[in-house]
């Protein structure tokens, strides 16, 4: 079985300077990433790390919690003007809900020739160069069978 003997665990206060040291001399890693896995910048950050059987870590990793955006969907009857007013709406109204639960960053896809995606850049969203790489987790979870009522 993979995995047999290595141990998931929140990362402890021991392990800090390790992993701090790790992380900034490892070129690959992105400073900008190394700040966004600090909880002053994303307060719902954990630490996980896994130990071999030897109880060595051979890695750690901060996950920290987003608010993704899905789509976004409007009247087709609303005037221009009116879904600009409800676009700024929405993300003050998103921003509000976020930070009360310690989420500081709004995530969406979209393509940079598209209206909404012209409008998130001028309204503070950045387009991150690298790609996005989205674990499924909905597709190794067993379905639950619900009992017919």
């Amino acid at each position: 079985m993979p995995g047999a003997g290595y141990k998931f665990r929140l990362a402890e206060p021991a392990d800090a300077a390790n992993f701090a040291k790790w992380a900034t001399e490892n070129p690959q890693i992105d400073p900008k990433d190394i700040d966004a896995g600090l909880t002053k910048n994303n307060p719902t950050a954990l630490m996980f790390a896994v130990e071999n059987e030897n109880g060595e870590v051979v890695a750690f990793a901060p996950f920290y919690c987003q608010f993704a955006l899905a789509h976004l969907g409007f009247n087709p009857e609303a005037r221009a003007a009116e879904k600009m007013i409800a676009l700024n709406t929405m993300l003050d109204g998103a921003m509000a809900f976020a930070v009360q639960f310690g989420i500081r960053e709004i995530v969406t896809l979209s393509k940079p020739e598209y209206g909404v995606a012209k409008w998130a850049m001028d309204h503070g969203f950045d387009c991150d160069e690298r790609q996005q790489f989205k674990f499924d987790i909905n597709k190794v979870l067993v379905p639950v069978e619900t009992e017919a009522a």
